[in-house]
């Protein structure tokens, strides 16, 4: 069976950008339009709506997106059955992971499965940690690697690959953030100090648990994207922040950046340490391949 195309297109649906999609396949965007239009053919409809400016997927679009996704899952599954009668289960998983989590946990994953599964392929997708859980819950990856939430979804298994704690940090260099830190010591001066935040994820809401406990009405920056842009921008002067400590150290402008060791969440009795662990929906563990994968890699706490 020929599952490019239809890999294709989901690829598409998801960015919605033909130029970076057709240079993820090695295909030009003629090529890429090409496909799209035999599939368009193939299913008697029209599956994006294009203009200048932008690519949406029209109603059929999405009704495709569900049937591409459903062949493919029944393909692999065809596959994965065949193979259950061999000692090494082979295949493809998607994993989605921030560029810190690529840099540091990542390692110890491909470690545990080149040495238990050599025959499964990992496709690593990279990007937000706070959009880890969702795209998992989407569909759009079978693994993501996310920090542990107040609440997590009971329907998500989570696997503990390392912690780390949350720790304000300031720019090290003069500037006129340092010296409105220096007269930094109550609520009211603290609501003066420019903040960069996460536009969402556990960072931000353990910020907000101690803003709230500290009666703090903060001067917010700037909402970030990804905890590395937080760090740089810290790293400019732009404010102060809260980020995981893995990320600090992993960052290539940790030495511009200073620790405000005498700041700390636990001051405010909040939880500063956060688990940092490898997720798949429960469901999906009795699939072959997915099991194999989940099991050939060791938590933080067996090792």
């Amino acid at each position: 069976m020929d599952t490019k195309s239809l890999e294709v297109f989901i690829d598409l649906a998801e960015d919605l950008h033909f130029s970076r999609t057709s240079d993820r396949h090695n295909m030009s965007p003629s090529t890429l339009s090409r496909l799209i239009q035999r599939l368009e053919r193939d299913s008697n409809c029209s599956l994006f709506e294009r203009s200048n400016r932008s690519v949406s997927l029209t109603s059929a679009g999405k009704r495709y997106l569900d049937f591409a996704r459903q062949t493919l899952s029944a393909w692999q599954d065809l596959q994965q059955a065949n193979q259950m009668q061999q000692d090494q289960p082979s295949g493809a998983v998607s994993l989605y992971c921030s560029v810190t989590a690529s840099h540091s946990v990542l390692t110890a994953i491909l470690s545990d499965l080149r040495d238990r599964q050599p025959l499964i392929e990992i496709k690593l997708h990279t990007g937000d940690q706070a959009l880890s859980l969702s795209r998992l819950q989407q569909g759009k990856e079978d693994f993501v690697i996310a920090a542990r939430p107040d609440r997590l979804d009971q329907h998500i298994d989570f696997k503990v690959l390392s912690r780390s704690e949350l720790v304000f940090i300031a720019p090290k260099a003069a500037c006129q953030v340092r010296q409105q830190l220096s007269h930094a010591k109550s609520s009211d001066d603290w609501s003066d100090v420019p903040w960069v935040m996460a536009e969402s994820g556990m960072s931000r809401s353990r910020l907000e648990q101690w803003f709230r406990a500290e009666s703090i009405n903060p001067s917010i920056y700037a909402q970030v994207s990804g905890h590395e842009a937080i760090v740089s921008m810290v790293a400019l002067g732009c404010g102060v922040a809260l980020v995981p400590k893995l990320v600090l150290t992993s960052s290539p402008v940790f030495d511009s950046i200073e620790v405000l060791n005498s700041v700390t969440l636990r001051q405010a009795a909040i939880d500063a340490q956060i688990e940092i662990g490898l997720c798949v929906m429960k469901r999906r563990i009795n699939e072959a391949l997915i099991n194999a994968a989940w099991f050939g890699v060791a938590a933080m706490d067996d090792e």
